[in-house]
């Protein structure tokens, strides 16, 4: 993972980070969540296994349905400013 992602959300804003609103992150706010939702579900898909992937869809949606919404009071949090902007 590059050093803007972390597999744990960070609570505490910490010096070293800014908000990263260029490059793929101007296109997507949650380009590895995006990237691994559709991974998840398109290889059930792929191998034509219609259980494992409506179970797929429903873990990944659930996961990021709390994990997304957490993660965007945090960071707006960190970036009263400039963060509804980048939203």
């Amino acid at each position: 993972c590059g050093s803007n992602f972390a597999h744990r959300i960070m609570l505490q804003k910490q010096s070293s980070h800014h908000l990263v609103t260029y490059g793929i992150y101007s296109i997507l706010r949650h380009p590895a969540y995006f990237g691994w939702f559709y991974w998840s579900i398109g290889t059930q898909l792929l191998l034509c296994n219609p259980i494992c992937f409506f179970a797929y869809l429903y873990a990944s949606w659930n996961f990021f349905a709390d994990r997304i919404p957490f993660e965007e009071r945090t960071l707006l949090s960190f970036y009263p400013h400039e963060y509804p902007k980048y939203a």
